[in-house]
């Protein structure tokens, strides 16, 4: 803690910032903007390549889940049950299912 902080501190003052602080802030600012927005379009890109890779297997793919489908129904539709009912259910549902000591 600079004296300054400290003086601030004694008077009960909040410390003043100075100008080199502000403009580190403003530079952190926006660095963390610029890598936030480089996410996100790495992000929509990766999604995209996905949708498109998706796309052109769609054929293979709707004829192995057309043979895999019909086999998963029961367990689709009891899974889908059970959601409905923990979702419906509300924190009531989950208290009754947590663990005493957790």
């Amino acid at each position: 803690m600079s004296p300054e902080d400290q003086l601030s501190a004694f008077l009960g003052e909040t410390p003043k910032h100075g100008r080199a602080n502000l403009f580190a802030l403003e530079v952190m600012k926006r660095v963390e903007r610029q890598v936030f927005l480089e996410r996100i379009l790495f992000a929509a890109g990766a999604a995209a390549m996905l949708g498109l890779v998706l796309w052109a297997c769609a054929p293979a793919l709707d004829v192995a889940v057309a043979m895999i489908a019909p086999g998963f129904a029961p367990v689709a539709a009891l899974l889908t049950f059970v959601a409905a009912i923990l979702v419906g259910g509300g924190p009531s549902v989950w208290r009754r299912l947590s663990f005493p000591g957790g």
